[in-house]
C-alpha cells in the first residue's frame, strides 16, 4: 500500500507545471483568436471589393448620359459611412452638359437658403431669358448650366465632378463642388 501513496510535489514543481498549462492554454486561445480576426478579415475583404465606396451614387450608364440633349432630373440613392455608421442617402440630382460637351451634374440645393430648385415652367422662361431652374421659395433663378440669372443667390448651382468607371457614371454625393461668386 505504501508503493500506492502519491508522492509529494514540491511547491517548486507545482509551480512550474500550473505556468506551463497556463502557457499552454493562453496559446492555444491566441491563435485560435488570430485565426478567426484572420478568417473575418479575409471575408470582409472580399465582401468589401463586391460593393463600391459609402457616398458613390450610381446615375446610369455613360452612353445614355453622353447623349442627352436636355437637363434630366436623376435620382439616386447611396449610403453615407462614417466610421461604423452608415446612413442610406436618397435624393436626387440634374445632369446635362456643360458648354464643352461634358456632363455636368448639378446639385438641386439652391445657394440662397438650400431650397430644392425645381424645372422653370413656360411662362416663368418667357418672361426670363436663360431660365431653366427655379427657387420656389425665394425666387432664385438659374441657367442650363447652374448659373445664376437673378441677383437673389450668391452664386451658381454647386456641381459634383463625375467619376466615370465601367461604363457608368458615379458621383461623391458628400462632395459638392462649391462655385465662386456670380457664376
Amino acid at each position: 500500500m505504501k508503493d500506492r501513496m502519491p508522492r509529494q510535489l514540491s511547491r517548486r514543481a507545482f509551480l512550474g507545471t500550473t505556468g506551463k498549462l497556463a502557457l499552454g492554454v493562453t496559446a492555444a486561445l491566441t491563435g485560435t483568436t488570430g485565426l478567426f480576426y484572420y478568417g473575418a478579415k479575409t471575408h470582409k475583404s472580399e465582401a468589401e471589393a463586391e460593393q463600391r465606396p459609402g457616398n458613390i451614387a450610381d446615375l446610369g450608364s455613360y452612353e445614355e448620359l453622353a447623349a442627352l440633349t436636355e437637363m434630366k432630373k436623376i435620382h439616386y440613392e447611396a449610403e453615407y459611412v462614417d466610421a461604423w455608421y452608415t446612413k442610406p442617402l436618397r435624393g436626387f440630382v440634374y445632369v446635362t452638359k456643360d458648354q464643352n460637351g461634358e456632363i455636368l451634374i448639378l446639385s438641386p440645393a439652391c445657394t440662397h437658403l438650400g431650397c430644392s430648385v425645381e424645372p422653370a415652367t413656360t411662362g416663368q422662361r418667357e418672361k426670363t431669358k436663360n431660365l431653366v431652374l427655379f427657387c420656389p421659395c425665394h425666387g432664385a433663378e438659374f441657367g442650363k448650366y447652374g448659373e445664376t440669372v437673378s441677383t437673389v443667390v450668391p452664386r451658381g448651382l454647386d456641381t459634383f465632378k463625375p467619376i466615370i468607371a465601367g461604363g457608368r457614371v458615379y458621383f461623391d454625393a458628400m462632395q459638392p463642388i462649391q462655385r465662386s461668386e456670380s457664376t
